[in-house]
């Protein structure tokens, strides 16, 4: 029966890969993270006005001084809008819901958040270092569970992989960056070190029968046996985020939208990328021991012709 050699096809992953990850990054230095008003500092309101909403609010919003004011309306309700604008306060809050409510004939403020600068620079600085502890965590869990670091730098190599494409995949679709996104990122480290887990626990059961193959065919065994379960996993909760994502309302749809691409990238990256990595240092490691043991290659001494001549004419001396 013919099975799937994905280590034989492992470089087309690493390909695939580097091509996500790279376009991700050229989004990130060239247009930006879309960081949200927890990041940066600013106001949000959610309101459902009067009358079907329209580009008039960018003109109410511009008699402010605030033209530049993110609006973003519901496609499903015309009539609810989220509009963030630079931090307002109080007085000014109410004087942009009076406007708002003359021009759209009433408003219902949902919600009105506002958060300094200061406290979003924070609030920022706390996400990347609770992403950082977090894979620190992860090493220090795999290194004591499978007894190898080699086991948790691959498995982070990993993590650190579906980290970048989940975050260059909202730089390239300028989705919005807020609190919720560090929850999207934590939940996609949570998931991708269980799938992966889940993996080298197979590979090392596998490892444990002594059976006569090559560690790489080994470690493909490993994969295609729980290939189905991951798939499986997988499906089942997309399935679920996208009924959030289309149900659930606007306001969840960026938070839904990162736990898809990071439930994705998760599988692919046990099975593409963190298994392929371990064969690469295994065999890494035996090309060391083998030119290890091999050795310096020992010195030839050559001898001159006239030596050697010199040698038989001695021992035919000694033959008489």
């Amino acid at each position: 029966m013919k099975t799937w050699n994905i280590i034989g096809i492992r470089r087309y992953g690493y390909l695939l890969s580097l091509l996500v990850m790279a376009a991700g990054l050229v989004a990130i230095f060239t247009s930006g993270i879309n960081f949200g008003i927890d990041f940066t500092g600013g106001t949000l309101l959610d309101v459902r006005l009067g009358r079907d909403a329209s580009l008039e609010i960018r003109t109410v919003l511009a008699s402010f001084g605030d033209e530049n004011a993110v609006i973003q309306q519901s496609p499903d309700r015309p009539r609810q809008v989220l509009i963030r604008t630079e931090p307002l306060d109080e007085a000014m809050t109410a004087r942009l819901t009076n406007a708002l409510r003359d021009r759209f004939g009433g408003i219902e403020v949902l919600l009105a958040e506002r958060v300094g600068p200061k406290i979003g620079r924070e609030l920022r600085n706390q996400a990347i270092l609770a992403v950082v502890i977090g894979l620190l965590l992860q090493i220090i869990y795999i290194s004591w569970r499978f007894r190898s670091v080699r086991f948790a730098l691959t498995a982070d190599i990993a993590l650190v992989h579906d980290l970048i494409v989940v975050i260059g995949l909202y730089a390239l679709t300028r989705r919005q960056v807020d609190s919720s996104f560090v929850a999207v990122l934590l939940t996609v480290v949570g998931y991708s070190i269980n799938d992966t887990v889940v993996v080298f626990d197979r590979i090392r059961e596998i490892m444990g029968l002594r059976i006569r193959a090559s560690y790489p065919e080994l470690v493909n065994r490993s994969i295609l046996e729980v290939l189905t379960r991951s798939l499986t996993t997988g499906t089942g909760a997309i399935m679920a985020i996208v009924a959030i994502y289309f149900l659930g309302g606007v306001t969840i749809r960026d938070f839904a939208f990162g736990l898809a691409v990071g439930i994705i990238t998760g599988t692919y990256s046990s099975i593409f990328v963190a298994s392929p990595l371990l064969v690469e240092w295994h065999l890494w490691s035996e090309r060391r021991v083998r030119r290890g043991a091999a050795g310096p290659a020992p010195a030839t001494e050559t001898v001159s012709a006239p030596v050697v001549a010199g040698n038989r004419a001695g021992r035919r001396r000694n033959r008489r």
